[in-house]
């Protein structure tokens, strides 16, 4: 994905330096951490806030609950 810029103001340091990237989020799954590879989400190049849509919110959750189901078994 090529990283695009928003002109939108970042919500924490107020800066229009927000761009569109793919990141790999780490999230916490009991006491382990997991890698969930290339989500895409608004990151700002100044402060480094991150702000994820409904898509990328949905994604980390499947990647969770895989991972919890997967411990169980």
């Amino acid at each position: 994905m090529k990283t695009s810029c928003l002109k939108i103001a970042c919500p924490t340091c107020g800066r229009t330096t927000v761009c569109r990237v793919r990141r790999t989020v780490r999230v916490k799954v009991g006491h382990r951490e997991i890698a969930v590879r290339q989500v895409a989400l608004e990151e700002c190049s100044s402060c480094g806030e991150r702000m994820y849509d409904l898509a990328a919110l949905a994604r980390i959750r499947e990647a969770r609950e895989r991972a919890r189901r997967s411990h169980a078994a």
